[in-house]
C-alpha cells in the first residue's frame, strides 16, 4: 500500500517597486510564476515532481528536495570599476539580497536576483563567495556591455522566501511498476503511421497477393521481403493488403515506419537499444506488423563509435525467435548487400518477388489511372494511357512499371487542377502527354511525337557548326537519331551507345555535349566518369 509524504516547499517572491511580484520554486528558479498563489504554485511543482520523479521510483532525490531547518536573510555588495571605455559609467556598487543556511559542511548561499548559489566553509567566507559568484555572473553574461543588462540585474524592490507543504504519494515496488506500465509512452504511434487505406492501390497482382497474406495468416516465420525493381508496386501491394484486411479475415493493424524515422525517434532519452526494446515488446503483445520502407537503409542507421551494431542488426534476435513481425522491401541488388553483411539475416523472411507484368499492363494502368481521374474528377483518354506506355518503354527503359506511368499521368493531373472548373472537366489528351514527356526530358519534340517530321539536314547543320571536321562521326550519329525517330531502335535498351575515338582534342567530349543538348535540352545532362 502506498505511503503520504510530506515535504516542505519553499520560493521565492520578488516585488516590483509598482506593486507587481513573480514567484520562482527554490529548487527550480527557471518555472518563474506570475500572479500565481504559493498553494498554486506548490501544487503545481508537487504535480511535476510525482509524475516525473516519485513515478518514476527516483525516491533518492526526495533528500535533495527535502530542507530541514530554517533559511536566514541578509544582503551583501559588490563593487564594479568605471567601464573600459572611460564614459558608459563610473564605478558603482550593487546591494543583492540573499538567503543562507548552514549545513554540516559550510554555508549554502542563495542569491535569488540571478538565480545563483554559492558556497562557504565558514562565515568568513560568506562575503568573498557571493562576491565571486555575481563578478562570474556579469562576466558570464557580459551584463558590463550594456548599461541595460546592469539595471535587470536589480529590477526588484525586496525579496521573501515563503514556505508550503506538499504531498507525495510514496509507491511500493509492485505499485511502481504498475505506475510505470500505466504511465508509459506508447513507441510505436510515436515512430510509425497506421496504415488505414480507403480504397484499391494495385491491380493484376492476384497470385502475389494471395501468397501475402498466406505468408502473414502462417503459425511461423511471419516475416516479409518483397523484392523487385522499384516502380513494380512493392509498397502498393502492403496498401491493397491493408485495404483487404477485412475480406482476408486478418484483425492486425499495419504500421508504415522507415529507417529514419525509427533512428530519429528512437535516439531520445535513453538511446535508441533502450527504447527499442519497449517498441519490440509493444509489437509483441498486439501482434501488429511493422512495415519498413527499404530494407536496406535498417542496415545503414544506429551505429556509431564504439557501437557496430545496425538497428537491423539489433532486430535479427527478435525476428527469429519471432516476437516481432516485419515487413520490408528490396531490389535484387539491395538483397545482394544485405546477404553480404549479414549471410543469416534473409533466412528469417519468406521472400516474395515481384516483376513486372507482362500480360494486361495497358490494363492495370488503365484501371489505377481511372481510379485517380476519379478522385480529381478528371478524364485520361485511351489513347493518352497508350502514348504514355509508348513513351516510358521506349525512353525510360529502366524506369519500373506500372509504377513510373502512374505517376507520370497523376503529376499532369496535378499540374492542370487548376484548369479545371464545374462545368469544364480536365481532359488529359494524347498531345497533353507528350507534351509533358518532353518537358519533364528536355527532349524535343519532334522526336517524341511521329506526327511530327525530322529535318535530318538542319540538325545535321547544327551538329557540324559545333563540331567542327568531324563529318563522319555526326553522320554515324544521325543515322542512329533517324533509326530512335523511326522507333527502330530496340524498346527495354539504351536509347542508344556511342563510343568515340580519337587523339585528344578532336571533339570527342564536344560532340558527346551537343548530342547531350539536342536530346535532353542542355550540355550539362551528361555524367562524366
Amino acid at each position: 500500500m502506498s505511503t503520504t509524504l510530506t515535504i516542505p516547499f519553499f520560493a521565492f517572491r520578488l516585488h516590483f517597486a509598482s506593486g507587481g511580484s513573480v514567484s520562482m520554486p527554490l529548487h527550480k528558479p527557471s518555472a518563474v510564476r506570475m500572479k500565481q498563489t504559493l498553494q498554486k504554485i506548490s501544487g503545481l511543482y508537487a504535480n511535476e515532481f510525482q509524475k516525473y520523479v516519485i513515478d518514476k521510483g527516483d525516491y533518492e532525490k526526495i533528500l535533495e528536495e527535502w530542507q530541514d531547518g530554517d533559511f536566514f536573510k541578509s544582503e551583501f555588495r559588490v563593487g564594479f570599476p568605471a567601464a573600459k571605455n572611460g564614459f558608459s559609467f563610473p564605478p558603482f556598487d550593487l546591494a543583492f539580497d540573499f538567503f543562507y543556511k548552514k549545513t554540516e559542511k559550510g554555508y549554502w548561499l542563495i542569491i535569488p536576483a540571478l538565480a545563483l548559489e554559492a558556497f562557504a566553509e565558514d562565515e568568513n567566507q560568506v562575503e568573498s563567495a557571493l562576491v565571486a559568484a555575481t563578478r562570474l555572473e556579469f562576466e558570464r553574461n557580459k551584463r558590463l556591455s550594456y548599461v541595460e543588462d546592469i539595471v535587470a540585474a536589480i529590477w526588484y524592490e525586496d525579496i521573501e522566501l515563503l514556505r508550503d507543504d506538499i504531498s507525495l504519494k510514496i509507491h511500493t515496488p509492485s505499485e511502481l511498476k504498475k505506475v510505470e506500465e500505466e504511465t508509459k509512452e506508447a513507441w510505436l504511434p510515436q515512430v510509425a503511421t497506421l496504415l488505414e487505406i480507403k480504397e484499391p492501390t494495385t491491380y493484376g497482382r492476384e497470385e502475389e497477393m494471395n501468397r501475402l497474406t498466406r505468408a502473414i495468416k502462417a503459425s511461423f516465420s511471419r516475416n516479409i521481403l518483397l523484392m523487385g525493381a522499384s516502380g513494380v508496386g512493392k509498397t502498393a501491394l502492403i496498401y491493397e493488403l491493408s485495404f483487404r484486411k477485412k475480406q482476408y479475415n486478418y484483425t492486425g493493424q499495419i504500421w508504415e515506419t522507415s529507417a529514419s524515422a525509427l533512428i530519429k525517434e528512437l535516439v531520445r532519452d535513453t538511446g535508441w537499444q533502450d527504447n527499442i526494446a519497449h517498441l519490440v515488446k509493444e509489437l509483441t503483445v498486439s501482434g501488429d506488423i511493422l512495415f519498413v520502407r527499404n530494407l536496406l537503409e535498417l542496415f545503414e542507421v544506429g551505429r556509431y563509435e564504439g557501437n557496430s551494431i545496425s538497428i537491423a542488426e539489433y532486430l535479427l534476435t527478435y525476428i527469429s525467435r519471432g516476437e516481432v513481425n516485419i515487413i520490408s522491401e528490396c531490389t535484387e541488388e539491395e538483397k545482394s548487400i544485405i546477404e553480404l553483411r549479414s549471410p543469416n539475416f534473409l533466412t528469417n523472411f519468406q521472400i516474395i518477388t515481384l516483376t513486372e507484368p507482362q500480360k494486361d499492363l495497358e490494363d492495370i494502368i488503365l484501371k489505377k489511372v481511372q481510379d485517380l481521374a476519379k478522385k480529381h474528377k478528371a478524364k485520361i483518354d485511351a489513347e493518352a494511357i497508350k502514348e504514355t506506355i509508348r513513351l516510358n518503354k521506349r525512353f525510360t527503359p529502366y524506369s519500373g512499371f506500372p509504377g513510373k506511368p502512374i505517376r507520370f499521368l497523376e503529376s499532369i493531373l496535378l499540374n492542370q487542377m487548376d484548369k479545371a472548373t464545374e462545368k469544364a472537366k480536365l481532359i488529359v489528351s494524347r498531345s497533353e502527354v507528350i507534351r509533358y514527356f518532353c518537358e519533364e526530358t528536355g527532349m524535343p519534340l519532334f522526336m517524341v511525337d511521329p506526327e511530327i517530321p525530322m529535318s535530318i539536314n538542319r540538325i545535321k547543320t547544327n551538329f557540324n557548326h559545333s563540331v567542327f571536321g568531324q563529318n563522319r562521326a555526326v553522320d554515324g550519329v544521325m543515322s542512329m537519331l533517324s533509326a530512335v525517330k523511326a522507333g527502330l531502335a530496340k524498346t527495354g535498351k539504351p536509347i542508344s551507345s556511342f563510343l568515340f575515338v580519337g587523339p585528344t582534342g578532336v571533339g570527342k567530349t564536344e560532340l558527346a555535349k551537343v548530342l547531350a543538348e539536342f536530346m535532353f535540352g542542355s550540355r550539362d545532362k551528361m555524367v562524366r566518369f
